[in-house]
């Protein structure tokens, strides 16, 4: 997943050094070592049936970014959205 973004960003001039997604839910461990799931450059986690991924993908800059953050469950045929809600730009 995480190899996806970089390389739809790829013919971009857009830098992105830093993770586009975690794990979380019930069993996250209790502290901040990040003992889990990142999606980031290198990861080479395997995505199981049951498990819970926040995907955040997103670009900050000076005057302008953007960001898409989607809580997703794994299933044995891919993922499944927790929300059901319109999917659509907002332009400031």
């Amino acid at each position: 997943m995480e190899a996806k973004w970089r390389s739809a960003i790829s013919g971009s001039k857009v830098v992105k050094e830093s993770r586009i997604g975690y794990a979380y839910g019930l069993n996250y461990p209790p502290d901040w070592g990040e003992h889990t799931v990142s999606l980031r450059p290198g990861d080479k986690n395997v995505f199981q049936p049951n498990m819970t991924i926040h995907v955040m993908p997103g670009i900050w800059l000076d005057k302008f970014g953007f960001e898409c953050s989607e809580p997703i469950y794994v299933t044995e045929d891919g993922c499944e959205t927790f929300v059901e809600f319109e999917r659509k730009l907002f332009v400031k």
